[in-house]
């Protein structure tokens, strides 16, 4: 291997080939400004933005292919004084190929960004439907594996609602930290050359431009790594809701059956060679094993930017591959969740009746007597534990408990019965957050003017890059 082929592997021409639509724009918008600022003049600009147009469609019909010795960015220079001679020269004034790549990797970065959200959102709508439709759905809640107290899949559904809510709130605000154009900014310097770069800025739908050219160059990897970080984030909280799907599909638990689109009995993916009952959960297992590899970009990433001089590094160059990854993982983890939560199927009275069997009434049953009969909670929560030690014992449930037995605390049959309804106990939450009917419904009201307000966020985000892409074409379309 020569140092040129390891300077331009494969690899990176490969992601390179990616950022060409995006490079195309940004260098159009910078020869509108060249001319607009009669750096250069119309006509050259015109024929220069010609044959970028023709590269565009040559990467459209999938025919442009980037000279290795050269790289993206000086194949397509090189392209245009091929077609159109020295006037070609004119297209690099005021401008460095390390803003030249940076601006390309910031629009790119925004789409994807984009994309992500809209695959975020879509699981959102996911998880408040399933809430929507279990507010009453009683299940056993669970810390440290162990069964504690009664809760429903409705609350489950909106624990991880929320938390991928923080998580959508986290890319959001990276995304808006970052929406800055580097244009201009040239190798990490400036230019002597009268450029505009708020133009530049408005023209690409940047929110604004990066202003210090020094800093703008220098933070090349920044924005990846934040939003490698919102993405670890997402995958994290994936591979959670994984293992508790993962628990809840076994045969000893039975609360989730998986749909036979996401985990067939027989077949080369998901079912086993040799054991004909097995329907095994492949893609739940394989969401868990997102986190850690997300985990792995970001440390990469970080490790990358730490201690690099002020000024431009090629080092920064490797960040490419991992922010990539990280987001066609997420991306295929996101749709693949969403898929999972459709269409599995909630077996409630398995729910219901593990409730029943766990003993995870007990704290409400020892709430009711602090609460009902003025006994101190500590002293009713040792007799309690007592109790449940005897049931555990004799092989019953703690619904087979006498008023007879809670005779010192003077309970009748009837409050004995109606304490340990788990629908009844879990109704009773009535404090915010808690588990009530009518709590839930308020918060499912409050979350879908969350849902409402980030769908507004995508729309408004994708309607400025379209404006801005139209506005390009016109301003091309005025010097003809």
């Amino acid at each position: 291997m020569n140092t040129n082929s390891f300077i331009v592997t494969n690899k990176q021409m490969e992601l390179d080939l990616k950022l060409a639509p995006f490079d195309l724009w940004a260098t159009k918008v910078h020869v509108l400004m060249l001319a607009k600022q009669k750096i250069i003049d119309e006509k050259i600009a015109k024929k220069i933005l010609d044959s970028l147009e023709g590269i565009d469609r040559e990467w459209k019909q999938g025919k442009f292919k980037i000279d290795p010795d050269k790289g993206l960015h000086l194949t397509i220079e090189a392209k245009v004084i091929e077609k159109i001679g020295t006037d070609g020269f004119f297209m690099h004034t005021a401008r460095s190929r390390n803003d030249q790549v940076m601006t390309a990797e910031m629009i790119y970065l925004r789409e994807k960004v984009l994309d992500i959200s809209h695959k975020l959102l879509k699981l959102l709508k996911t998880l408040k439907s399933l809430t929507e439709k279990n507010i009453q759905t009683v299940m056993p809640g669970y810390t440290h594996m162990q069964p504690a107290k009664p809760t429903t899949f409705g609350q489950w559904n909106m624990s991880y609602f929320d938390m991928f809510t923080k998580c959508f709130d986290s890319l959001k605000f990276a995304f808006e930290k970052y929406n800055l154009c580097p244009l201009g900014a040239v190798e990490s310097y400036g230019t002597s050359w009268q450029i505009d770069r708020a133009y530049t800025a408005d023209m690409l739908g940047f929110a604004g431009v990066w202003e210090i050219p020094a800093e703008a160059i220098s933070s090349r990897g920044f924005p990846q790594l934040a939003y490698l970080d919102s993405l670890k984030d997402i995958a994290i909280v994936i591979s959670k809701i994984a293992a508790d799907l993962l628990l809840f599909t076994t045969f000893e638990y039975g609360y989730i059956t998986l749909a036979d689109t996401t985990a067939v009995q027989m077949g080369s993916v998901t079912g086993s060679s040799i054991m004909p009952q097995k329907k095994n959960p492949d893609v739940l297992e394989l969401l868990r094993s997102t986190a850690p590899q997300i985990i792995g970009y970001d440390s990469i990433v970080a490790n990358l930017l730490s201690g690099l001089p002020m000024g431009y590094n090629r080092d920064t160059r490797e960040v490419k591959e991992y922010i990539e990854s990280g987001f066609s993982k997420v991306g295929d983890a996101l749709e693949s969740l969403t898929e999972v939560l459709k269409t599995m199927e909630v077996n409630k009275e398995k729910m219901y009746q593990a409730v029943l069997q766990n003993y995870s009434l007990s704290t409400d049953l020892a709430d009711y007597i602090s609460q009902q009969k003025g006994f101190p909670y500590r002293k009713v929560y040792k007799l309690v534990g007592e109790l449940v030690k005897i049931k555990i014992a004799q092989k019953k449930a703690l619904t087979d408990l006498t008023a007879k037995e809670l005779a010192e605390f003077d309970l009748t049959g009837d409050e004995l019965k109606s304490v340990l309804s788990p629908i009844n106990a879990v109704m009773k939450r009535k404090h915010i957050g808690g588990a009530s009917k009518q709590v839930m419904k308020n918060i499912i009201r409050e979350r879908k003017k969350k849902l409402n307000s980030y769908a507004g966020w995508i729309a408004s985000a994708w309607a400025k890059i379209q404006s801005s892409k139209e506005k390009t074409r016109k301003e091309i379309y005025g010097l003809s």
